[in-house]
């Protein structure tokens, strides 16, 4: 009887796992999955559309904008949108797919055929790391501009905020300057300026110049008013020094009608106004007050120049600092905090736990894929509805998690990689960990 058997089925094999190019099922299931994904993505686009409109939408109607300025707007503000779109259409679009999939029994017949699961889901595993690359290009590149656009077109058109900082104060991170705006537009160029700083010997060498060049004399007399005399009177080495040690690190005003900012060569120049400098007796740094008593009255100037190593800052930053710090671009806040050596610690927790959580987000979408694989196949019977279902539970836990981890990593109780980067990383490694023992 054994024997029958052995000659019955000897020539039935198991099927090899296939790995190799399934094109027309790698075609097949790519457009059932772009076909939810699209619908998914259509949807949840129309609903943040309405949520603008409903939001932004008053503002311009009063101000009586143009209907292509209210296109325009909506079109600027979808990008940012389209970003925290992408992740979860793609976990509801994968598990939509499969388990429409696992309940026609396709999966299984698939899996007879030698296709494992991992393989099943091939060509949605490469849509998931395409979708993550454009979500990179969103975060880091496109919605920073659009977002920034999009705000310049509403204070236009609606008028009801102004596209300047009105009376923006920002301080150094060396809290050696203190910039103190009218209006602030994020331009090169700004009107009525004010600088509390310290004097340097750069700003000696820009204010006094040196001894014997024209108006060196009568500087000197506007600044030392009743001891100008006697300074002058000194050898030109002996001047230099006691001037040095009188001005080196007592609180200056600077009050610029105009300053100008050369990105090439990093340097400030501030066209027209006047400074005044503080007695030493009363001042205080930056922390709580100033010294209030003037050394010498309100003195005009033409111009003052201050190189990239006197004020490092730049438009951008002082830009950057009012903003919110989760919708810096990673390079932006990168190149703060390496600029910054001197940085607070709890605001570089607050930059770096922002900064590897940006890292991790656009790879979401790959997580999507991972998870949604395994779990929409777990029960080929229960059908598309529970499928959707288990995706919306797991990405609110997904959101909810990373958001924990980010409040404890700004507030320094975990360590920023740690709050950045575990939540998607640990998801990740659960998806994988789900497929590989799902597979047979």
């Amino acid at each position: 009887m054994q024997k029958e058997q052995k000659l019955r089925y000897r020539d039935l094999k198991l099927l090899r796992r296939r790995w190799f190019p399934l094109w027309t099922l790698d075609g097949y299931i790519l457009r059932e999955f772009l076909i939810k994904y699209s619908v998914l993505m259509l949807i949840f686009v129309i609903l943040f559309i309405l949520s603008d409109v409903y939001r932004d939408i008053s503002a311009f109607l009063d101000a009586r904008a143009s209907g292509q300025e209210i296109v325009q707007y909506l079109m600027y503000k979808l990008p940012g949108n389209i970003r925290f779109i992408l992740p979860i259409s793609m976990l509801l679009g994968c598990m939509w797919t499969m388990a429409t999939f696992g309940k026609n029994m396709e999966v299984t017949a698939m899996r007879a055929s030698g296709v494992s699961l991992i393989r099943c889901g091939g060509s949605i595993f490469l849509m998931g790391l395409l979708v993550t690359f454009v979500n990179i290009y969103f975060n880091e590149g496109l919605v920073s501009r659009t977002e920034r656009q999009a705000e310049l077109l509403y204070d236009k058109a609606a008028d009801r905020r102004r596209s300047v900082q009105n009376l923006l104060a920002y301080s150094s991170t060396d809290r050696q300057r203190r910039w103190l705006f009218s209006t602030f537009s994020g331009g090169r160029v700004q009107h009525n300026v004010t600088l509390k700083t310290f004097w340097t010997d750069e700003m000696i060498s820009n204010i006094l110049g040196p001894a014997g060049s024209p108006g060196y004399i009568r500087r000197v007399k506007e600044i030392f008013e009743a001891d100008g005399a006697k300074i002058l009177a000194m050898p030109a080495d002996r001047q230099r020094a006691w001037i040095r040690r009188e001005l080196i690190g007592r609180k200056i005003d600077i009050y610029a009608d105009k300053t100008i900012h050369h990105k090439k060569s990093g340097m400030w120049i501030f066209d027209g106004g006047t400074f005044v400098s503080y007695d030493r007796n009363d001042e205080t740094r930056f922390t709580a007050s100033r010294g209030t008593s003037a050394m010498h009255k309100d003195l005009r100037f033409k111009e003052i120049r201050f190189s990239k190593e006197g004020i490092p800052e730049t438009p951008g930053d002082i830009l950057n600092a009012i903003k919110e710090k989760d919708d810096l671009p990673t390079r932006v806040i990168l190149e703060i905090v390496q600029r910054n050596p001197k940085l607070p610690r709890r605001i570089k927790n607050i930059y770096m736990t922002v900064f590897y959580y940006r890292l991790a987000f656009p790879w979401a979408c790959f997580l999507a894929v991972f998870l949604g694989i395994p779990l929409a196949t777990k029960n080929e019977r229960t059908g598309s509805l529970l499928a959707v279902i288990t995706a919306v539970v797991i990405i609110v836990a997904y959101i909810v998690i990373a958001q924990i981890f980010q409040v404890l990593g700004k507030g320094g109780f975990i360590p920023p990689v740690v709050a950045g980067l575990a939540p998607t990383l640990a998801f990740i490694a659960y998806g994988a960990w789900r497929l590989v023992t799902d597979r047979n």
